[in-house]
């Protein structure tokens, strides 16, 4: 994973991270809030050896200085300062000597400030007194040089600090998931993804798109222009895919259904129109056929009807205009796998590739036979995969099954890709362009159309 790749899966987990950071951020300050207040004091003294003034520290003040911190929190120190009338109740007690010197300080943490000065204030003396009562020929003193005073507020707990870290701990937590996610995902969600899944080369990427997804019984819409452009790229890329041997007749599958081959088909059967190429659109999908209801004509007569001898191709083939020509599939038969894999679709292809670029709308290839045996007879096939959705598993068996029939990959379309998250580059959503910053030039045709049939108006007028 290179720094692209860890920007994209920061970029497509933003919510998730969002999340971690805030629930930590609630769970430090909760933890804070449930946290006793606790108050800190400090208290320092000397400790001196009688007939040895020198407040640096002589050896034996030094030593008996060290002697005196591990009594500080000993019971019967803490039974002296209690004796004194200090609640040692909740509370702790530390010391430290100052480097090089015979200073002793001692800390007190108190749930009450007043406690906390006094318990300072009083358990340095009651350490001395502990010490000297297990020496009686000692002529040790500790003076004491700083009184502790009440603090003016609580020491803990800090629930700034306590916050930071629960986002910290958040956003990590976050971050693993993320990753994790990443890692243990089996659906494609990059063009990465499916050409290392397909072994084919990108063809295309279909933006997630609206006018890209027709119900079943619904017929076709315009494309809108970000999706009419994908589709213009899919067409030259098609075209380009094999300029020694182009071919003429394509099969355009998916590894399951519900990937969107039918209306990627039908979009770039349009677009090959259009450009000035004459197309046919010939729907094998026997099983479930699509192509008669996007395109709103009848489809009760067809390739099955073809197929069968019943009816003659001219009959059955209906004229959509600006040189697209479509045969639908006709009745189910009861055995379509026969019927696709026979000769006489052979030589149906074969007819029809002699005057137009043919695009087979074939089933897909795990759940029926039925495009492995088209795809041993046609020039290349296409593979279609749905963002989010394709299992990279599932693609790398389909993939297998069409090799085993000596398949010509010519390459994957990526089909239904979001504008932003990861695998959104094509669309703006990813780094140095934003959702709409195309659209200006997809508006810049429709305004020069606009202009020359204003232009047009006024000549006429004139």
């Amino acid at each position: 994973m290179n720094i692209l790749d860890f920007l994209r899966v920061l970029r497509a987990n933003r919510l998730v991270l969002l999340g971690g950071v805030v629930l930590g951020l609630l769970g430090g300050l909760v933890y804070s809030l449930l946290q006793p207040t606790l108050y800190t004091s400090t208290s320092t003294g000397f400790v001196t050896v009688a007939g040895e003034a020198s407040i640096s520290g002589t050896e034996t003040a030094l030593t008996r200085a060290q002697s005196y911190v591990p009594l500080i929190n000993s019971r019967t120190v803490r039974e002296k300062v209690a004796e004194s009338g200090v609640d040692v109740s909740g509370s702790t007690l530390s010391a430290q000597v100052v480097p090089k010197s015979n200073l002793i300080t001692v800390t007190a943490l108190a749930p009450d400030p007043q406690r906390a000065a006094d318990l300072a204030n009083t358990a340095l003396g009651a350490t001395a007194e502990v010490a000297n009562s297990l020496d009686p020929t000692s002529n040790v003193k500790v003076t004491a040089m700083e009184d502790a005073l009440p603090p003016a507020g609580p020491s803990s707990p800090d629930h700034l600090r306590n916050a930071l870290i629960g986002a910290g701990i958040g956003l990590l937590a976050a971050l693993a998931v993320a990753f994790l996610r990443r890692i243990l995902d089996v659906n494609v969600r990059t063009t990465t993804d499916a050409t290392e899944a397909s072994g084919a080369g990108l063809l295309g990427a279909i933006p997630q798109d609206g006018t890209m997804k027709a119900e079943r019984t619904a017929p076709l819409g315009v494309p809108s222009p970000r999706a009419a452009e994908a589709l213009r790229q899919l067409r030259t890329n098609l075209r380009f895919a094999a300029v020694d041997d182009p071919p003429r007749v394509v099969m355009v599958t998916s590894s399951n259904p519900g990937e969107g081959k039918s209306t990627v088909i039908a979009g770039l059967a349009q677009a090959v129109a259009v450009s000035g190429q004459p197309v046919i659109l010939v729907d094998a999908d026997l099983r479930r056929p699509r192509q008669a209801s996007q395109f709103g004509v009848d489809g009760r007569v067809g390739l099955s009807e073809v197929l069968s001898g019943d009816v003659l191709l001219e009959d059955a083939v209906q004229d959509l205009g600006d040189g697209l020509l479509l045969l639908p599939a006709g009745r189910t038969p009861p055995n379509p796998s026969e019927q696709l894999g026979s000769h006489r679709m052979q030589e149906l292809l074969r007819v029809l590739a002699e005057t137009h670029l043919v695009l087979v709308d074939a089933p897909p290839v795990l759940p029926v036979t039925d495009s492995t045996l088209l795809a041993a007879v046609v020039d290349g096939t296409v593979l279609v995969v749905r963002h989010g959705k394709t299992r990279k598993d599932h693609l790398e068996v389909a993939r297998d099954m069409l090799a085993k029939v000596n398949a010509r990959m010519l390459g994957v379309v990526l089909n239904g890709v979001p504008a932003s998250g990861v695998g959104s580059d094509y669309y703006g959503g990813g780094y140095g362009a934003d959702g709409g910053s195309y659209d200006v030039y997809y508006q810049a045709p429709r305004d020069a159309a606009d202009a020359a049939a204003g232009t047009a108006g006024d000549t006429s007028r004139r």
